[in-house]
């Protein structure tokens, strides 16, 4: 009632649109911030039931599955099954240098809101109907180029992605969209791999290094603001394991906006992963589970998943691997089937629910919070 009163109120005295906007949505907007392994959304403690939704990083610069229904029908669909919070990828070479582009009409024949629209203006009215539909948004620069994922935060084989597209990508984005309550944070780079190393003092190389000048460098262009800062590990984001020997130094205040988000796979796409809980365990732990107990740390997986006919007895372990370690907040990957190594919450029709992965998601976080 109090926006709707303030919209009105705002209109009536000759505000623009833009400006309308930034000052509803500040009426709104709360800080977040860590404390141990635990994330709160100004005082209330958050329970995080999330999944990735792709395609805005791809070479059709918008999220899939509109050529099957419309916005309105995913949003429905996970607001039904208590997801909270999507993360959403992107790419520098749509943000950066593609900004002003339409979308092909054949991705998005089942949703008439998208036409005559550039896809950046979609992805405003994504944010806009997750708001209405009580979902946050974390950004994720996943990929550098739209066709791969680049080792480190800019690509030596392509003099157009250097350190400072990178910086230039993310204020792009965040100056269009640090003002919307529903903006979780955001994931600093998606899986680090290849030459990345975690520690090494090569300011080329070492991703330590780079998050501690990144980190910093973003949050000062934004001051007021308080979103998270998703950092993934090395080795396709999967590992933690040289924090223990060479922990990121940033103040205590920007610390408590860090989270600390692995990938993890199975079988799916790692072939040779074992299904021996004792050795997963020991695994998991190592690379990082320790940044819980030991470095009082918060820990949020950004990505897990993996075929059903293939991982069921693996999602297993990790759904007991997360309640046994607290670690109360994730994000699946990926929301559409048509993620070709783990597919999707989604099956083949693009409606219908996988019910395993369903009852996993539920075991892991059972009490999602209730956002707006």
């Amino acid at each position: 009632m109090f926006k709707k009163i303030l919209c009105m109120l705002i209109l009536f005295l000759g505000v623009d649109s833009y400006s309308l906007r930034g000052l509803v949505n500040s009426q709104m907007k709360k800080n977040w911030t860590t404390e141990g392994n635990n994330i709160y959304w100004g005082n209330e403690k958050v329970a995080l039931r999330g999944i990735s939704w792709f395609g805005f990083e791809t070479q059709d610069y918008l999220i899939d599955g509109l050529w099957i229904h419309d916005m309105d029908f995913y949003f429905s669909l996970m607001k039904n099954i208590g997801i909270n919070a999507i993360r959403l990828p992107f790419s520098s070479e749509w943000i950066y240098y593609n900004y002003d582009l339409y979308p092909y009409d054949a991705i998005i024949t089942a949703d008439p809101s998208c036409q005559h629209k550039r896809t950046i203006d979609i992805m405003d009215m994504f944010f806009d109907k997750a708001e209405q539909n009580g979902i946050m948004i974390l950004l994720d620069l996943h990929r550098l180029h739209k066709e791969y994922i680049s080792e480190l935060w800019y690509s030596s084989n392509d003099v157009d992605y250097t350190s400072d597209t990178f910086f230039k990508t993310w204020f792009k984005i965040l100056d269009r969209y640090v003002d919307r309550p529903n903006l979780l944070g955001i994931d600093l780079l998606n899986e680090p791999h290849g030459v990345a190393t975690f520690g090494s003092g090569d300011l080329s190389t070492d991703w330590k290094s780079f998050i501690e000048y990144a980190v910093p460098k973003i949050l000062k262009h934004y001051p007021g603001h308080r979103f998270l800062v998703f950092i993934e590990g090395i080795n396709w984001g999967h590992t933690f394991a040289d924090y223990r020997f060479y922990p990121i130094d940033l103040p205590e205040d920007i610390m408590k906006q860090v989270v600390f988000s692995p990938h993890i796979y199975g079988q799916s796409v790692v072939p040779d992963t074992t299904i021996d809980m004792h050795t997963l365990q020991s695994q998991w732990d190592y690379d990082f589970g320790y940044l819980i107990d030991e470095f009082y740390k918060a820990v949020i997986p950004g990505e897990w998943g993996g075929k059903t006919s293939i991982d069921q007895e693996w999602m297993t372990m990790l759904c007991n691997y997360f309640k046994e370690n607290s670690i109360t907040s994730n994000f699946l990957w990926s929301l559409g089937p048509n993620s070709g190594d783990v597919a999707g919450l989604l099956l083949d029709d693009w409606t219908t629910v996988d019910g395993f992965k369903l009852s996993i998601i539920k075991q892991m976080v059972p009490e999602p919070t209730v956002f707006f």
